[in-house]
């Protein structure tokens, strides 16, 4: 009988095998129709990295037509359109999700995640912090920046320096805006300390400067306020029971709608990283110069991010997980390619959420 079952199968193997041949993986075939599949499944990352790489090429090329401002302004309008867009569905995309997912837990397992997920926060900041001070102290990239001048990079003088904020109003800045005073204004302005100096007279002829904090609001969304406000208006409807269901249906909806609007715009992110870094290579008034002088510091934010994003997040991940980490990362190509290309982590936002 055994004998019989593995004649059968060798059989059946054999019968099946000249009609799957065309189709077999080691046929041309087969390996055409991986790579067909390969490409669609990531069209849009490649879409992406080309477009960064178009618009380095498109820069240098029209460097020597000597284009004034107002036709950089106009070569740069295509890369605008898609900041405006990204930034238009950042506030959307973060609540909606955030408010879906935090009511989908459950309430017992919610603390606990979110204890990981600080702890997780904390000591990978912690790391990078610590191998950013070492790379510092080791390479100082500081060193060969003194010659480089602002119009170097096509920038504007933008006046005298910031004053230096204490190390405590940071903390205290960073509580503020855990809970936003108003959530409009959260949505595009952000809680930060400012100083005046205030001159008091001792009376003795003695004069003494103080630096006296106040509050201001600066441009910028508050992404941490709008999230700790989502996470917990998700938890208090998941407590309400079958009152909160119809809200967080809303809410559900209102999340599988704005998905679509990304996955539209994520469509043009190659055509708008063209043209925008097209434009700010075009701006640079002298790329050897800024190269030159800031050489040491560009290899030292490479390096540090490689150490930090291509070992030790890794092998994070691979303790804990036991697969294969930069799989997990092909998948991030487009998300880092749209934050470089905007020099924005908020923009880069929206592409996460399609994977």
């Amino acid at each position: 009988m055994e004998k019989s079952s593995e004649t059968n199968g060798y059989l059946d193997s054999a019968q099946a095998g000249p009609a799957a041949g065309p189709r077999a993986p080691g046929t041309a075939a087969g390996r055409a129709r991986r790579f067909a599949g390969f490409l669609r499944r990531h069209a849009l990352v490649l879409l992406t990295v080309s477009g960064v790489v178009a618009g380095a090429g498109l820069g240098a090329a029209l460097r020597g037509l000597g284009l004034n401002r107002t036709q950089v302004t106009y070569l740069a309008f295509p890369g605008e359109m898609l900041l405006r867009m990204l930034r238009m569905i950042i506030l959307p995309l973060v609540v909606c999700s955030l408010v879906s997912g935090a009511a989908s837990l459950d309430a017992s397992s919610l603390g606990r995640l979110g204890g990981i997920a600080i702890a997780y926060f904390g000591l990978t900041t912690l790391g990078a912090s610590a191998l950013a001070v070492a790379l510092a102290f080791i390479i100082k990239p500081g060193s060969g920046a003194q010659t480089l001048q602002s119009s170097d990079l096509g920038l504007e003088e933008s006046g005298p320096p910031p004053v230096t904020k204490e190390t405590v109003d940071s903390f205290l800045d960073l509580t503020r805006n855990l809970f936003p005073s108003n959530l409009v204004v959260a949505a595009f302005r952000t809680y930060a300390t400012d100083y005046r100096a205030v001159i008091h007279n001792t009376g003795t002829g003695n004069l003494t400067l103080e630096k006296v904090p106040f509050g201001t609001e600066i441009e910028g969304m508050n992404i941490l306020g709008l999230v700790v406000f989502a996470l917990a208006l998700g938890v208090a409807l998941k407590k309400l029971g079958s009152e909160g269901e119809e809200l967080i249906r809303f809410f559900n909806a209102f999340n599988e709608a704005t998905m679509v609007l990304v996955s539209w715009i994520m469509w043009y992110v190659p055509v708008g990283i063209m043209f925008l870094v097209g434009s700010k290579i075009v701006e640079m008034k002298d790329i050897i110069v800024l190269v030159t002088s800031l050489g040491k510091y560009i290899f030292t934010s490479i390096l540090g991010h490689f150490i930090h994003g291509g070992i030790v997040l890794p092998l994070i991940y691979f303790v804990f997980t036991r697969k294969n980490p930069f799989r997990f990362l092909l998948g991030l190509l487009t998300p880092f390619a749209t934050a470089f290309a905007t020099c924005s982590r908020y923009v880069g936002f929206g592409s996460p959420w399609l994977l």
